[in-house]
């Protein structure tokens, strides 16, 4: 097999392995010899193809971690921010056209033309260009070519998650309650990818709520909580308190247990000044606020 010599193979691969605090033992386990990780963090042997793709399955991280130049990175990770800015604040028709030109030009690099039609189909389904059926077709087609051509776990989340909330929005509650419990099997091994389940059980537990397992999802929502005051990221932190009274309500836990918890939502909304949440609650759930 072709063998890849960069000196920065090595270098990255002894980063990746202690930030995942594994030992050269643990790593090389079922895959290689620890001899082998040694002398290829050392820069003394040259890992092959199937190999360096094993240890970067491992590791959870994409196989061009260690081959691209950080300035490649550096910019792919800038591209992805704009577009998701620019996403979130339903730039669709200039996202599409743009994405669309890059993608007809064929570009050789594999892991920008992957998220630039990442960003195509989700921006064709929302300007009514394709129907849900086939957008979903698109993004798991594209899923599957993260999980073979270019191993990125953080992208095969956001697909999956992506496929899931379309679902929910067309009223598909099962499929994409299969599609969250498939993305909770995964492996959610760096402070990273905890932070993107924390939003997957987030969005799981309404799918619960609709199909009326509040238990289920209390569970979920919970474990959420738990993980955002562990990791303190306030960013869910208020919705997932709603969640939670919502779920106390369908299984009748006490109104003061139940107004304590939304009590508490609301104040996050109003300290991180989410008026939309504030407003909702305000219409729907005062009589648990009136001791504010």
């Amino acid at each position: 097999m072709d063998q890849f010599t960069s000196p920065q193979i090595g270098l990255a691969l002894r980063r990746l392995r202690k930030k995942h605090k594994l030992t050269q033992k643990d790593l090389a386990n079922g895959i290689c010899s620890q001899a082998e990780i040694s002398k290829i963090e050392s820069g003394t042997h040259s890992p092959t193809v199937d190999l360096l793709y094993a240890l970067s399955r491992r590791l959870q991280v994409p196989i061009t971690v260690f081959l691209d130049h950080t300035e490649q990175q550096n910019s792919i990770r800038l591209i992805d921010d704009s577009f998701l800015s620019r996403f979130r604040n339903k730039d669709f028709n200039a996202i599409f056209n743009e994405t669309k030109t890059f993608i007809e030009s064929s570009s050789n690099n594999i892991e920008l033309s992957l998220l630039y039609k990442y960003y195509f189909h989700l921006c064709a389904y929302r300007l009514n260009k394709t129907d849900f059926r086939t957008c979903i077709i698109e993004l798991q087609n594209l899923s599957d070519k993260y999980s073979t051509i270019y191993y990125s776990p953080d992208m095969i989340v956001r697909i999956k998650a992506a496929i899931a909330n379309i679902y929910y929005e067309n009223k598909s509650y099962k499929h994409s309650l299969r599609v969250y419990e498939e993305i909770l099997r995964l492996n959610f091994d760096n402070d990273e990818m905890i932070l993107n389940k924390i939003r997957i059980q987030y969005n799981f537990s309404k799918i619960l709520i609709e199909l009326k397992k509040p238990e289920t999802a209390l569970s979920y929502v919970n474990d959420g909580i738990k993980q955002s005051i562990k990791f303190k990221d306030m960013s869910l932190l208020g919705q997932l308190l709603f969640q939670k009274g919502a779920c106390l309500e369908l299984t009748n836990s006490s109104f003061k247990i139940t107004s304590e918890v939304y009590q508490k939502a609301y104040l996050l909304f109003e300290l991180l000044d989410m008026t939309e949440y504030k407003q909702i609650m305000l219409e729907k759930k005062l009589h648990y606020l009136k001791t504010i």
